[in-house]
């Protein structure tokens, strides 16, 4: 019994951790289909970028609140899901340059990126952003 309970925290996390991935896959595909219809609607492509990733980025608060975390939509989980997301690039920029100037390969570069964004992310939303309070 002693084991269940001492498990719970790590089976919630892991609950989470993949409930995050899916609204990540989910949110990228909306994302990415939104890119593409306000390009073809004759919209540039950087115009097309900017509206594609704020629609993504409010989606993914709204779905991670939601969904992933359970917590309340508020102004200050807003702003904290902001720099969660800013801090989760730059790590993933960090991460991507550093892996380039060993490999000088780009395109392994960007991927090794990405697992550093997804995790700093999710540790940030979890512990912070969007923490019960």
């Amino acid at each position: 019994m002693n084991d269940l309970r001492t498990n719970a925290p790590r089976i919630e996390s892991l609950q989470q951790f993949i409930k995050y991935l899916l609204v990540g896959g989910v949110n990228t595909i909306i994302s990415a289909a939104i890119i593409f219809v306000v390009q073809a609607a004759g919209a540039r492509p950087v115009v097309a970028n900017i509206v594609g990733y704020a629609i993504g980025i409010a989606l993914s608060f709204a779905l991670n609140s939601k969904v992933t975390f359970r917590t309340a939509v508020t102004r200050y989980s807003a702003i904290r899901f902001l720099i969660v997301m800013l801090i989760s690039y730059l790590a993933n920029l960090v991460t991507m340059l550093a892996v380039l100037h060993v490999t000088h390969a780009p395109y392994f570069a960007q991927l090794s990126g990405i697992p550093v964004y997804v995790i700093v992310g999710f540790l940030g939303n979890k512990y912070w952003a969007m923490r019960e309070r």
